[in-house]
Order: C-alpha cells, then structure tokens, then sequence
C-alpha cells in the first residue's frame, strides 16, 4: 500500500525567527544562515514517486491520487507519462537507491486564479525539490540536480533559483540572515525581501521566461543553503515563504515581517486570518471545489468538512499571531467558525 511523503508546510520570516530564537539547537551552532530563493507558483502541491523497480505512484499534499481518484487530472498525466516517469522511455531509469518522490506544483487552466499561471494554454508540473525514498535527511533542491532527474518527461519543468538585475547583469540572489540579530537589523533584511516580492507579484518571472506571459506571481520561498544547514530536518526548521498581497494567508502590513502581526479583538484577529486565500485553499484541501472549465463548484454537503480543516489551519498556522494578540482559541473559535461557514454556504448557493 502506497503511502503519502508529505512535504513540509512552510511559515513565515517570523515564525522562523520565533523558532531559532525558542530552539537555537536547531541553528547547529551557527546562528548566520545563507539563503537562495525560489518563485512560489500558485497552484497544487502535487508529488511523484517513482520506485526502483519502476512503479509510480501520485501524490497530493495530503493523500495518494489515482486515476479513479484524481486531483485536477494529475494523476491521468502521470500514468499517461508513466514510461518517461519510471525510465523505460526516453531516460535512464533514475539511479537513485529505493527510488525518489519528486514535488513540485500542478499548474496551469482550471487550478487556480488571479495569477498568471492561469493563463497557461495546458496544464504543467514545476519542480522545486526531490527526496530520496528511505532517507530521512535527503533532499534535493539545486535546479541542476532537478534538472537531471526531469529529463525527458514532457511538460515538466524546473523552478530555478530567482534571479534579480543587478547593472545589466542576471545575479542568483543569495544573503545570509543571523537569526540572533536584534528586530533592527533583521527588519533592514525583510525590507529587502518585501521589495523582490513585490516585484513577483507584479509579474511573475518564470512565467514570463517560459512562456511569454504577463500576469501576477504569489511570492518566494527561501531556502537555506549553507553547508552547516543542508538536508530535510534544517529545511524543514529554516525555510520561510513571503507571499504577496493577494495570496497571503494572513493579513499582515508586509510580506516579510520580523515578529507576528497582532490583532486588537477578536473580530479583528478573525478577519485577519479569514482571508480569500486562506478560505480558497481550504476548500481545495478537502476537494470540495469541482473545476469544469475553470468555474469552482462547491457542495453545501462539505460544508463541515470545510470548517473542520479551516478550523485546524487556523490553530496550526497562526499560533504566534494568536499569543501575539493575547487571545486564545476558545476566544475565537466560535466567531472564527461561523464566518468560515458563511463564506462557504455563501459560494454554494446557485
């Protein structure tokens, strides 16, 4: 039985600070991290297996895809492609021990909305990282080594790492971040990060390189690339993401903040997590959205599945900005729910 390799969720600059100042442990002794950047794509977080004796299996965030039991019609692409997946056509077989998972975002027409992506004229996978299956600590990010690994699969690309101009000149970006800096100094870093974010969301680079599309972008996703902190445990305590305005999941001043915005109520901090993409998302989770040509359908029958999952998002994603605000779950609960219940049977009615 196939089981999900789930891929880790990703908070912010300072959930991140939060942690390393909680858990320096986690910084092995070297509170200075070197950071490289990649385009975050607005679409579904999808994944490949591919075992060494050939099978291949497809993956949401959350649970396995088969072709009876699609999302978005991934798993059909993939078996459609099985041959140039598991290496029997087009590519040597991936000489990778037990085999790999592949991760990247299923995009393109009927995903999502609002971004550039969605003007693609067919949907993609982009790839941003690879783990060896039965090794804890592996995980492969580098565009190059992806690159490898992708050959000759059709429609898949590689997410490279995100380049600014700098004098005519193309750079990769690249900085080191000293988690153990005062607010002062790590605020002057954010500002920077803010700044290429904004420039994402006004148009979203890879977009515009592969296919020649003008459209907004979500963000970036921040990757530690020091040596002291390679591997799976460090990306999973160090990475960070920074989306833009549309797409943020919190209701913050900027993309990249230094310490956790506060709400001053409760309906405040409701309203402030409650965002479209925080509800959009939700309702994709627990596929309760059908795509037919792009328009979202929602089932009213969902609707407690939909709340449960919000509700559990909510606790799990916002814990610094709740104790930030002073205020507990119980507080919120009961007014948090009924305005996700709303949202949804709103967006259900014919």
């Amino acid at each position: 039985m196939a089981t999900v390799m789930a891929w880790p969720e990703i908070e912010g600059f300072n959930n991140a600070r939060k942690y390393t100042s909680t858990h320096p442990e986690i910084l092995n002794g070297q509170s200075k991290v070197t950071y490289k950047c990649k385009v975050k794509l607005h679409g579904m977080n999808h994944a490949v297996q591919v075992h060494s004796d050939g099978s291949v299996v497809c993956q949401s965030r959350t649970t396995i895809l088969t072709t009876q039991d699609d999302n978005a019609g991934f798993a059909k692409w993939v078996h459609a492609n099985e041959d140039a997946w598991s290496g029997r056509k087009n590519r040597p077989p991936i000489p990778i021990g037990s085999g790999v998972v592949i991760y990247g975002e299923w995009v393109g027409p009927g995903i999502q909305k609002g971004v550039a992506l969605a003007e693609l004229s067919k949907k993609v996978f982009a790839v941003f990282a690879a783990r060896i299956i039965g090794e804890e600590e592996s995980l492969i990010v580098n565009p190059e080594h992806l690159e490898v690994l992708m050959h000759g699969v059709d429609d898949t690309y590689v997410i490279p790492w995100y380049q600014t101009l700098m004098e005519d000149i193309l750079l990769t970006v690249r900085f080191d971040v000293d988690w153990s800096m005062p607010d002062t100094t790590l605020t002057l870093i954010t500002n920077q990060i803010n700044e290429m974010v904004v420039n994402v969301e006004k148009e979203d680079p890879w977009v515009k390189a592969n296919f020649g599309i003008k459209g907004t972008g979500e963000g970036l996703v921040f990757y530690p690339v020091s040596k002291t902190h390679e591997g799976y445990t460090n990306f999973s305590n160090l990475t960070f993401k920074a989306k833009g305005e549309a797409h943020k999941n919190i209701k913050t001043a900027k993309p990249a903040q230094v310490n956790a915005e506060a709400a001053a109520s409760v309906d405040a901090f409701v309203s402030m997590v409650l965002t479209e993409a925080r509800l959009e998302q939700g309702a994709q989770a627990v596929q309760v959205i059908v795509c037919r040509d792009g328009s979202p359908l929602y089932n009213p029958k969902h609707t407690g599945d939909f709340v449960k999952w919000i509700s559990a998002d909510v606790q799990k994603e916002t814990k610094d900005e709740m104790e930030a605000s002073h205020l507990t779950w119980a507080q919120i609960q009961k007014l948090l729910i009924e305005k996700a219940r709303q949202w949804y049977l709103g967006k259900a009615k014919p």
